[in-house]
């Protein structure tokens, strides 16, 4: 059956936006595109996208097919692991810029970059903790939903250093979408009350207090604000209450 203009499916208004912006009325026009362009489009969101996705398969369509990883991706993802420091370094640096925006790669990459997780180098749990935060925008199958306990739980790993640089990446996983704000946030709680016996559980909570305000900054919802700001009535100090506060006041 072709496609003819109007036959997409109802969908959010900012997902309607973000089509008509690059002028897309058909089901047809989808399928010119790939998954993680569409996710590119400002005010397109991972429920818009499973209705989209629905839509073209009930017309036995799909979106274009992914143009696969580049070596020079490829070569960066090896070279996590090298033993060099600055080869490591600059493989970090060129992933982290490169998954600010959708990619569609993640999943070749993310059983590799969870298997990172609980690597002997503490560098390369750092990494690959940061890299798959960055990719949660790139799910759209929701894989994170079944890694998160595993990339939460970098954020107790026994180097501290390592523990905080997941700690301070792990809010961009709420950008994948409502669902996986609520998953950051009740992960996040678990561990502002579960790291009172931990040694460095002033610092731990402040960080969670600036993951909030990171994740409510680029979400705007007011579910976020509200269960941080719970978070600090919690805290029996006085002292550190003003200083969790003073995030919010910023």
């Amino acid at each position: 059956m072709n496609s003819k203009v109007g036959d997409l499916p109802k969908i959010a208004a900012p997902a309607q936006r973000a089509l008509q912006s690059v002028d897309i009325t058909t089901l047809e026009q989808l399928t010119k595109i790939t998954e993680a362009e569409l996710m590119q489009l400002h005010g397109m969101g991972p429920n818009a996208l499973g209705k989209l996705r629905q839509a073209l398969a009930e017309r036995g369509l799909a979106f274009c097919k992914h143009s696969g990883m580049d070596k020079t991706i490829r070569a960066h993802l090896d070279n996590i692991l090298a033993e060099d420091g600055q080869t490591q370094f600059k493989a970090f640096d060129y992933l982290m810029r490169e998954t600010e925006k959708p990619v569609d790669w993640a999943y070749e990459a993310w059983d590799e970059l969870v298997d990172g997780l609980t690597h002997k180098d503490n560098h390369v749990r750092a990494i690959t903790s940061q890299l798959l935060a960055n990719l949660a925008k790139s799910d759209p199958k929701g894989r994170m939903f079944k890694d998160f306990d595993k990339l939460l739980n970098v954020t107790k790993d026994e180097r501290f250093v390592t523990a905080r640089h997941c700690m301070q990446n792990i809010w961009k996983v709420g950008l994948g979408g409502k669902n996986a704000q609520q998953l950051v946030v009740k992960g996040l709680e678990k561990r502002f009350h579960e790291c009172v016996t931990e040694k460095n559980c002033t610092l731990i909570r402040y960080d969670i207090q600036v993951a909030l305000n990171n994740l409510y900054t680029a979400t705007t919802s007011s579910e976020i604000k509200e269960k941080a700001l719970e978070l600090i009535e919690s805290e029996k100090d006085a002292r550190y209450r003003k200083k969790y506060a003073g995030v919010w006041k910023k």
